[in-house]
């Protein structure tokens, strides 16, 4: 083999050498590129499973039914079934229209025909002004009004499910509406011992 041969021969080997070191970096940018491809669907399988959707809780709650008494008690209990199992706004009409009863049939039936429901808020502030408690029951007259006629503990039973929906009063306030609606001579052991809640001033009663 001549010079010449031998060159182009060196030539030739060096050119396999760059190819293959060529060929063994891209193999490695590829194999690092699908690492990371799974590194990532496992990272948002992780993400799915610690939202815990709607079938996965552990503890099964039932959605509470509703046949037009109690709105403000159903709204709530509602509101924390969708909290618990992380429902999404575009399945909550629908869990709800399977849960109503009686009259609120008809009236769920008339208000998708006329004006439909675009959300669950929607629905709820509906409920709330259809079939809560109207505004001339007045519920602060009555908190303020409330006095005790039986135990202390179905005085505080009522004097919070009044409380509750009544709006823009102070906790001092309540707490002074409640002790002065206790029996005259537990009002003044309580009032002896300056309770800093209601629950301080059960628990005095």
């Amino acid at each position: 083999m001549d010079i010449r041969d031998l060159d182009h021969a060196n030539r030739i080997d060096q050119l396999e050498m760059g190819n293959e070191g060529r060929i063994t970096r891209i193999e490695t940018v590829v194999e690092s590129l699908l690492q990371r491809a799974v590194e990532s669907q496992h990272d948002e399988a992780n993400s799915r499973r610690n939202q815990a959707p709607f079938h996965t809780r552990s503890v099964k709650l039932e959605f509470p039914r509703f046949d037009g008494t109690h709105a403000i008690e159903w709204i709530f209990k509602a509101e924390q079934f969708f909290e618990y199992y992380n429902t999404p706004n575009a399945d909550r009409l629908t869990i709800v229209a399977v849960h109503l009863d009686q009259k609120v049939v008809p009236w769920y039936q008339m208000m998708q025909r006329t004006n439909p429901f675009q959300s669950w808020q929607l629905f709820a502030r509906a409920i709330e002004v259809d079939f809560g408690p109207s505004c001339y029951d007045c519920p602060r007259t009555t908190l303020f009004k409330l006095t005790q006629k039986a135990s202390v503990a179905e005085y505080y039973l009522e004097f919070t499910s009044l409380a509750n929906i009544v709006y823009g009063v102070s906790t001092e306030a309540l707490l002074d509406c409640f002790v002065s609606g206790l029996q005259p001579d537990l009002q003044r052991e309580v009032i002896a011992q300056e309770p800093s809640s209601i629950q301080r001033a059960v628990a005095l009663a």
